[in-house]
């Protein structure tokens, strides 16, 4: 009887579910009412499968300015409708579940900087900005806890790397329309009728931060897949000799993980692809730094051929090869050194070649010089650039670009050394995590995403030298990145693994 009962509410719950489903496209106009259809059908799969949660925030991130919608008539993207929505059901499922709580150091030191961000409004000039700041790293740490609570498989992860090679490959094809048709400001210009890309983002250094996240860590996945796929056709070689029909599972699992590393090598690919297109210096430089980390984890026969392919490379570089090079692509990749020699930037005669690395140092001068004058304290979060006008040594330079261009300066001006502190032991604990699960899991799987992480954290690293990638909630990707490697070290809280 209760089964029965069971049955019939049910199907009575599904029927409501569609006539409200039906009256909601009815009455309320396009697009509000797509939304919210939308939005109930995501509520109810979360309720089946809590990990789409954590999943649709962080494949809203490429989204967010490209799917708005009006509510109250205010503007809202779809990461913050993602995030509204997490706040609300997150708790809920938790305590449905009876899942146990976690709080790592990752989160710990993460809350120690919220803290420090919040003490440092008492002496920011503007508020609103401070906030601002405040809510993405705290955007940041909702993404890492909603993982390692409710991302309890492998084969989550799984759906998580087919949802970025999507993203990847879109993000990368839009990005190639940019650079080949001109759909780009004359800024953005790199030689004639070639611009640079910048994807949904806006701008190429977040849309190279962005890929530079998601390619090394599929590349991590695929080379794990790859791995899979080879010993499953060679165990199908073998189990075939006792028929076709004993022999079909193994056969399905080999063709599934072939589609899976085909995927995962073509969104690795098109992210490295997007980068080169983004001409983002800093990209380069970071994915460079990624990749020779990924190279060094990888096993030993892949790690050879890397390395005897890097020594080809650089030997027809040396002979004669980097003349031939694209002449935008050696000018940028000149100015390279330019970024790391300091000089003042009062001396110098500003004049169209040097305007970019004059701009940046300024924005580091000031940045030092704000740090100097407010060492424990900082300005405040997010105020950088209200105070550049006071601290920019060079006349020209008046108005701030967002940030200081190198994100350890930024943290200093703004939060001083206990800023800095607390952000470096975020990026020390996820470095320390990732290299404990590549060393202890036996599980392949676990291992590849402990590479993918270190060679992500490695990348963003050598990448903050320039920019900062903890704008446009990019920290999102991150933190998602670390989360799934302490899941792994903490175990797979369901026992149907696939991989």
């Amino acid at each position: 009887m209760a089964l029965r009962l069971q049955e019939r509410l049910s199907g009575w719950s599904i029927a409501l579910l569609g006539s409200l489903l039906a009256l909601v496209l009815v009455l309320i106009p396009w697009p509000v009412g797509m939304v919210l259809a939308s939005g109930i059908i995501f509520v109810l799969a979360v309720v089946h499968w809590p990990f789409l949660l954590p999943l649709g925030l962080i494949l809203s991130v490429p989204l967010q300015d490209v799917l708005r919608f009006s509510l109250g008539g205010m503007a809202i993207t779809t990461t913050q409708a993602f995030i509204l929505l997490a706040i609300l059901l997150g708790p809920l499922i938790v305590l449905r579940r009876q899942i146990r709580l976690f709080y790592p150091g990752i989160a710990v030191a993460t809350t120690v900087l919220i803290a420090i961000q919040v003490l440092s409004l008492g002496f920011a000039r503007n508020t609103l900005y401070g906030v601002a700041t405040i809510y993405r790293w705290t955007a940041a740490l909702l993404v890492f806890l909603l993982i390692i609570h409710l991302v309890e498989s492998r084969r989550s992860v799984v759906v998580l790397a087919v949802g970025l090679v999507i993203a990847a490959l879109g993000e990368v094809a839009f990005g190639i329309l940019q650079s080949g048709l001109g759909l780009a400001p004359a800024s953005f210009a790199i030689a004639d009728r070639w611009y640079r890309a910048y994807g949904t983002f806006g701008q190429p250094n977040p849309f190279a931060g962005y890929l530079e996240m998601v390619g090394l860590w599929l590349a991590a996945l695929a080379v794990w897949s790859t791995r899979l796929a080879q010993r499953l056709w060679v165990r199908y070689r073998r189990v075939r000799l006792t028929g076709f029909l004993s022999s079909g599972s193994t056969r399905r699992a080999a063709i599934a993980a072939t589609i899976l590393a085909s995927a995962l090598v073509a969104g690795a690919t098109a992210s490295l692809s997007g980068i080169v297109l983004s001409f983002s210096r800093g990209a380069w430089l970071g994915t460079s730094a990624g990749l020779a980390i990924f190279v060094l984890l990888v096993p030993r026969g892949l790690r050879r051929s890397a390395l005897v392919i890097g020594a080809i490379v650089l030997a027809v570089l040396a002979a004669g090869g980097w003349n031939e090079l694209p002449a935008a692509v050696r000018e940028r990749m000149t100015l390279l050194v330019s970024y790391g020699r300091p000089f003042d930037v009062r001396d110098v005669q500003l004049t169209d070649a040097n305007w970019a690395v004059v701009e940046r140092m300024a924005h580091w001068q000031a940045a030092w010089a704000m740090f100097l004058d407010h060492p424990l304290t900082g300005v405040g979060a997010g105020n950088f650039s209200v105070h550049f006008p006071d601290y920019s040594p060079h006349p020209v330079f008046r108005i701030a670009r967002g940030h200081a261009h190198n994100y350890y300066l930024h943290i200093l001006a703004e939060l001083g050394i206990p800023g800095l502190l607390a952000y470096l032991a975020i990026f020390a604990l996820a470095l320390l995590l990732a290299v404990r699960v590549w060393r202890t899991r036996p599980n392949e799987f676990d291992r590849a995403l402990a590479a993918g992480a270190f060679a992500v954290t490695t990348a963003v690293m050598v990448h903050n030298l320039v920019e900062n990638l903890h704008e446009l909630h990019l920290s999102m990707q991150l933190f998602s990145v670390w989360a799934l490697v302490w899941r792994a070290q903490a175990g797979w809280g369901t026992k149907r693994e696939a991989v």
